[in-house]
């Protein structure tokens, strides 16, 4: 019962830190990123047509315009190459639940900062910050221009993508070499994440060949497939170690079974048939994976709970970071315990527990009873 107890706790407690990691995935990642982009070179006038045949479209919940541009960051000796994403009003909507402060107005010449970019480049709030853009050379402006860009929010959404968001108002951005206004890119929400694949592909049919469709399965689509791997391996894995805390029943009640032999003789004498005999043994099996699932899953619950708290301990211990958005998805560790895979331990643990009992209690059944009592 403490094996089935200890293999139960674990496992809910691992389940619950993977399904943490998919939870905010889907939520601060796949929720801010676009879900299908079209990019390519066309005027204003293209871009707006397109953007109203993708409010048509089946599934498209939003369509915004882009304009993305590379430059160089420059604060004080470091210089930093970053990408600044010109974003309308809709876009920058989804990333203020996580800038400091929120309700912020992207004027031109203002610029939001992710927090790990921030860092880097050792810049707060406030703070003005040198941007260096080089002259495109589809335009008659090949010089680089520079500017002076005010930070006056910080995005910290705990993911990876802080380390190189820079957001700015979509008509400055789009502008800033003196260009006619025109966007690089169309971003798509959709209502359901999984149909992103279709979606790109019924643009990508009917777009001419100046146009490129894109959506987050190719961008971020390993790192979500790895945590689904991960969890349905960390699940089988534990689950293994379950299936062997349940057969241990086997052996112990086959021992209870030895040990018992003349107490179960006694039992039929007195006029128990042999199936109450195999009832008997059926129930101390069910009941030996009830109580040590039940026992399991509370300690499940209290272990994930826990958990954060752990990470956090060990963070100020060892007065550094367990994950960091250099390396992980995420700087932190998420939880989230589901029903669903509760009930789903808790009955395979009992019906596990049940099948390893049929063989000492059919062997139970079976107990002949004159040579049991003869040796008593």
């Amino acid at each position: 019962m403490v094996g089935l107890t200890l293999a139960v706790a674990i496992l809910l407690a691992v389940l619950a830190v993977m399904n943490g990691f998919e939870r905010e995935m889907r939520e601060r990642i796949l929720g801010v990123v676009p879900h299908v982009s079209i990019q390519g070179f066309a005027d204003l006038e293209a871009w707006n047509a397109l953007q109203a045949q993708s409010q048509r479209a089946e599934n498209v919940t939003d369509s915004s315009l882009f304009y993305e541009r590379d430059l160089l960051a420059v604060q004080g000796e470091k210089v930093i190459a970053a990408k600044l994403l010109g974003v309308t009003a809709s876009v920058w909507q989804r990333w203020e639940k996580w800038s400091k402060p929120r309700e912020v107005t992207l004027e031109p010449g203002d610029v939001v900062l992710g927090i790990g970019l921030a860092r880097r480049l050792q810049v707060a709030l406030g703070d003005q910050l040198r941007v260096i853009v080089p002259g495109d050379d589809f335009t008659s402006n090949t010089l680089p221009v520079t500017d002076a860009l005010r930070v006056v929010a910080l995005v910290d959404s705990g993911t990876e993508l802080d380390e190189g968001l820079m957001l700015a108002n979509f008509e400055y951005t789009a502008t800033l070499l003196g260009d006619e206004l025109t966007a690089t890119g169309l971003a798509l929400q959709l209502g359901q994440l999984f149909e992103a694949p279709r979606v790109r592909w019924d643009f990508a049919r009917t777009l001419s060949p100046s146009f490129y469709v894109t959506d987050w399965t190719l961008r971020h689509g390993n790192l979500y497939a790895a945590i689904r791997l991960s969890r349905d391996l960390v699940t089988l894995l534990l689950l293994s170690i379950i299936a062997v805390a349940a057969f241990n029943v086997v052996s112990s009640l086959v021992l209870v079974v030895i040990d018992r032999r003349g107490f179960i003789a006694m039992l039929q004498a007195m006029g128990a048939s042999r199936q109450d005999i195999l009832w008997i043994f059926l129930f101390q099996g069910l009941w030996i994976g009830v109580l040590g699932a039940s026992v399991g899953l509370l300690l499940g619950v209290g272990l994930a709970q826990l958990i954060p708290v752990i990470a956090s301990g060990l963070e100020w211990l060892l007065d550094d970071n367990l994950l960091n958005t250099d390396v992980y998805p995420l700087n932190f560790l998420p939880i989230d315990i589901r029903v669903g895979d509760a009930m789903w331990l808790w009955c395979t643990s009992v019906a596990l527990c049940l099948v390893a009992a049929v063989v000492p209690a059919r062997r139970a059944m079976r107990v002949p009873i004159a040579q049991a009592l003869a040796t008593q």
